[in-house]
């Protein structure tokens, strides 16, 4: 029966995603627009460029962008022989369509015994049915494609916990490389991945050995994680050191982290990201000025106002002569350490407020509506109270899922606080969410208990 329910689940989240990608989106997003640029450039040029109609004239820098999605698309154009975007959408659809279930097995792993039926139904629901998974499939977003290759890495990490052999530790590495290709954020979770699969390791044999147990204490954790991180390493490689090439100095998957850090340091804006670029022409009527008499020579109007025109030209009067990316790097940090030394209770607000936009504001486009708000608060919580029964029931697999959420948090607060970046973890969150729905049912059947006990006889 279970077998049955999980495929008309999976059948009807195909479909919805597929009509999505057939049809494609009504309004294109500009990361969108410019991974089909890119790709663009990839497949009819051989260099990773955004080319082709609708390239604004002042771009950002394609190494701004990951490269995971348009290396994928690319490829995908040079198998078929034509340059159909619609035909890499639906792609995107199948394999955000993975994800149910693997959401489905990811709740079973982590559901009490008894309960794990409910588990997954609400979890293959969440991950099938959630709208903004759905619509994304219309456009060519990294976030389908992230979402399914994180959720396939926390399922191979869960099934080797507790193996002693190296090579079961290899696939969930060489998944989180290609994670962080798609998404560079997580390079650095990833590190904290590996040191939650350090930690369990090591606590594990701690309990069966006690303290004279030090040296297998550190082979149970340090093998596994190790073995990690190499495989992750291993995905890296020919990308970085493609990337070092071209730049000429040592690039962590892509140079987008310099806008982001700076983007996300602006105070005034309030964490968010749209109000960044008025806040900056406000500030510095030099930089607005310079754009004036650049436009009126150029015959150009105010769409060519960007974000990415606005922080370029900001970092060459700041730190003229160092790549934009650099700039932008030095200056997002002196934003941090002169609000940590003159207001740090306003840092710390500030820091709050966009952690909580990362989960709890949803994107706007479809949970704008009292219902739609209604329905991600409630698959929030139910997702964080089966976090909370992960830690209480002490489960090895708290500390690896604490350091996906924590570690994408931390990203979130630091740089740009999209709720995008909850997309990710979107299969992850509705594993947790029907490990909550568990916990509901627990007590509600507890209540329901006393409620129908016996009254002794006197």
């Amino acid at each position: 029966m279970r077998l049955i329910i999980l495929i008309l689940i999976l059948v009807a989240g195909l479909l919805l995603r597929l009509d999505n990608a057939w049809q494609g989106s009504e309004r294109n997003l500009p990361d969108s627009a410019a991974y089909e640029r890119i790709a663009r450039g990839l497949h009819e040029h051989g260099e990773f460029a955004q080319h082709g109609p609708g390239t604004p004239a002042h771009p950002q820098p394609a190494t701004n962008y990951s490269p995971g999605l348009p290396l994928l698309t690319a490829g995908l154009y040079e198998l078929t022989g034509r340059e159909d975007v619609r035909d890499a959408r639906i792609l995107l659809a199948l394999i955000s369509a993975l994800s149910i279930p693997l959401a489905w097995r990811i709740a079973a792993r982590l559901a009490p015994e008894g309960l794990g039926s409910w588990a997954q139904v609400t979890a293959a629901a969440v991950a099938a049915f959630y709208p903004t998974v759905i619509s994304d499939t219309g456009m060519l977003l990294t976030e389908p494609l992230a979402g399914t290759l994180l959720a396939g890495a926390v399922l191979t990490i869960l099934r080797a916990q507790g193996s002693a052999r190296i090579r079961d530790w290899a696939p969930p590495g060489i998944l989180l490389g290609l994670t962080a290709l798609v998404r560079p954020e997580y390079l650095p979770i990833s590190l904290l991945v590996g040191a939650a699969v350090l930690l369990t390791g090591a606590g594990r044999a701690a309990g069966a050995e006690g303290a004279a147990g030090i040296a297998a204490r550190a082979r149970a954790g340090a093998a596994p994680a190790a073995t990690m991180v190499a495989a992750a390493a291993v995905v890296l490689a020919p990308w970085m050191a493609f990337a070092f090439g071209e730049a000429g100095r040592p690039v962590p998957v892509s140079t987008g982290g310099g806008q982001t850090l700076f983007t996300g340091s602006v105070l005034a804006s309030g964490g968010d990201p749209q109000r960044v670029m008025p806040q900056l022409l406000a500030e510095h009527p030099r930089v607005a000025a310079r754009i004036e008499r650049q436009n009126r020579a150029s015959g150009e109007g105010p769409d060519s106002i960007t974000p990415e025109r606005v922080f370029a030209l900001l970092a060459d009067r700041e730190h003229p002569g160092d790549p934009v990316d650099v700039a932008l790097t030095r200056m997002g940090r002196e934003n941090y350490l002169d609000a940590l030394r003159t207001e740090p209770l306003g840092l710390a607000g500030f820091l709050a407020a966009k952690s909580a936009r990362v989960w709890w504001r949803g994107r706007s486009d479809l949970t704008g509506t009292i219902p739609g708000q209604a329905s991600h608060w409630a698959i929030t919580g139910l997702a964080l109270a089966g976090l909370v029964l992960l830690a209480l029931r002490r489960r090895d697999e708290f500390w690896v899922i604490i350091a996906l959420t924590a570690g994408a948090t931390a990203i979130g607060a630091i740089l740009v606080a999209s709720p995008r970046r909850s997309l990710v973890l979107w299969p992850l969150i509705a594993a947790l969410a029907g490990l909550g729905a568990t916990g509901v049912i627990e007590l509600a059947r507890a209540g329901l208990a006393r409620r129908t006990r016996p009254l002794p006889v006197a």
